[in-house]
């Protein structure tokens, strides 16, 4: 029972993928897809539930599925699972020449033992490499990200005042100076730049391949990018030092960030090429 996601996509012309490319400096196909939750529930509900969810998730799916009560955990899961397959096809269909590949739905979604998404062999040719993709959710919005080679991180974030209380958790005040001269408002109204900044973060930290996972104060933001002509619409480049004090190493993060509407979205992706 084909569900239509393009009916629940958002569109967002002015962020479109080769300025996130750009800006990450990442010379291999991405792709991304963003659900409203709500369309996606109206949707499903037109459809029936019951059969709607199970024609469009494995069995396997669907006992992850189970695990969960509370109905807005499910709706999440289920539209960042949807996003991420209909990512994921997007890409291989990219990468075939636009030849006409299997289904989004049949594309299958497992976890490993930290909670990461990733593609099951068994959803594609096992002897061809799968895409990394990346998921996240927040409020009515569903996140994905596919690439093509390496690894890639997505979050969305929706802005509240409350993200002002937190603030010294995520951020120096060195990167709150850079946010203020970047996006100069008075104190009380910074609540957007900071889901900015956190947002950016959370997207490095699902891009890290290490067991343990980069801390928010070891990512440090040090510049913020953008094309003169879109400077205050965005998106931006947000640049980060990654200060591992283990290994005592710096690395060069990059991460493209804009706003939608009252969310911020942060996506990045790191490939053979390294800074």
């Amino acid at each position: 029972m084909d569900i239509p996601l393009e009916n629940c996509i958002i569109a967002d012309q002015a962020f479109s993928l080769p300025q996130v490319q750009e800006l990450l400096q990442y010379p291999h196909l991405l792709t991304c897809v963003l659900l409203d939750l709500r369309l996606l529930e109206e949707e499903i509900n037109k459809l029936g539930e019951g059969k709607a969810i199970s024609c469009n998730l494995s069995g396997e799916e669907l006992d992850q599925l189970s695990i969960f009560t509370w109905a807005k955990r499910k709706r999440e899961w289920i539209g960042g699972r949807f996003a991420a397959k209909y990512a994921t096809a997007q890409l291989l269909q990219q990468i075939k020449s636009q030849k006409k590949g299997i289904h989004w739905s049949n594309h299958i979604i497992i976890t490993d033992e930290n909670g990461r998404p990733f593609l099951s062999a068994s959803s594609e040719n096992a002897t061809q490499p799968l895409p990394d993709i990346s998921i996240s959710h927040s409020a009515s919005m569903a996140a994905a990200m596919a690439v093509h080679k390496g690894s890639c991180g997505v979050d969305v974030q929706r802005v509240t005042p409350k993200v002002n209380k937190v603030s010294d958790r995520f951020c120096t005040h060195g990167e709150k100076q850079i946010l203020q001269e970047f996006f100069p408002v008075v104190p009380e109204q910074q609540a957007a730049a900071l889901t900015k900044l956190w947002a950016a973060k959370e997207a490095l930290k699902k891009a890290s391949s290490m067991s343990s996972l980069p801390g928010f104060l070891e990512l440090e933001l040090f510049e913020i990018t953008s094309d003169p002509l879109h400077r205050k619409s965005g998106p931006w480049g947000f640049i980060f030092n990654w200060k591992n004090s283990a290994e005592i190493t710096h690395k060069k993060c990059r991460v493209a960030v804009t706003q939608i509407e009252d969310y911020a979205l942060a996506l990045t992706a790191k490939g053979d090429i390294v800074d």
